[in-house]
């Protein structure tokens, strides 16, 4: 059979870069035991298994750049919130942490205590 354009599909995986190529017509046999089909549970995959499929290349590997261009920005953002976290922790503790638990006053308090 010849590898025609409309027998193909491409697949992007959420925040991820590389473009697959998937046959359409590439189905699966399932097998499910009789008894068993009540108790089969759907769901979707985990977001991190999470994908896209387009019919066009180009399609896909657009998509695939701005979903990842945009995780970029997100990973940014998320670093600059946690620079002011850090900041705000630093400004909040700073008298403990450069005076009080200064290690000179921690083995003082310790020799006084006569623990050791």
């Amino acid at each position: 059979m010849e590898n025609y354009s409309f027998n193909k599909y491409y697949r992007v995986y959420k925040n991820g870069t590389a473009v697959t190529e998937r046959p359409k017509n590439d189905f699966k046999v399932q097998q499910v035991r009789p008894g068993l089909a009540p108790a089969l549970v759907l769901s979707l995959p985990s977001d991190d298994l999470m994908f896209y499929e387009y019919n066009d290349k180009i399609k896909a590997m657009e998509k695939a750049k701005s979903g990842a261009l945009a995780y970029i920005n997100t990973l940014i953002n998320d670093a600059l919130q946690a620079i002011g976290k850090l900041k705000k922790y630093r400004d909040e503790h700073y008298e403990d942490l450069n005076t009080n638990l200064v290690d000179s006053n921690i083995r003082r308090l310790e020799r006084e205590l006569g623990v050791k």
